[in-house]
């Protein structure tokens, strides 16, 4: 339970990292990047309240798939928009 409290910890850091680099830059790849690791620190924080029993139950598995589906639109996002006139 120890590492998985560590693990939110960590994934809230690198969320509020992105939220900063977002605010300062604007650049929205950081802002789902942002929700991305928010939602991990909330799943492995739940999952360790909860005693850190079966992680591989539907719940959990869902919110990582969000999680990498989250990482995955922000790429996407990022390389399909057109790039500013100059």
């Amino acid at each position: 339970m120890f590492l998985l409290g560590m693990i939110s910890m960590g994934s809230a850091i690198a969320a509020l990292l992105f939220l900063r680099f977002w605010r300062t830059s604007r650049e929205r790849l950081f802002l789902w990047f942002s929700a991305a690791f928010l939602l991990e620190a909330i799943n492995r924080a739940v999952f360790a309240w909860q005693g850190a029993g079966d992680e591989a139950t539907l719940p959990y598995l869902l919110a990582r798939i969000l999680f990498f589906l989250l990482i995955l639109g922000g790429v996407v996002e990022k390389n399909w928009r057109k790039p500013p006139p100059r």
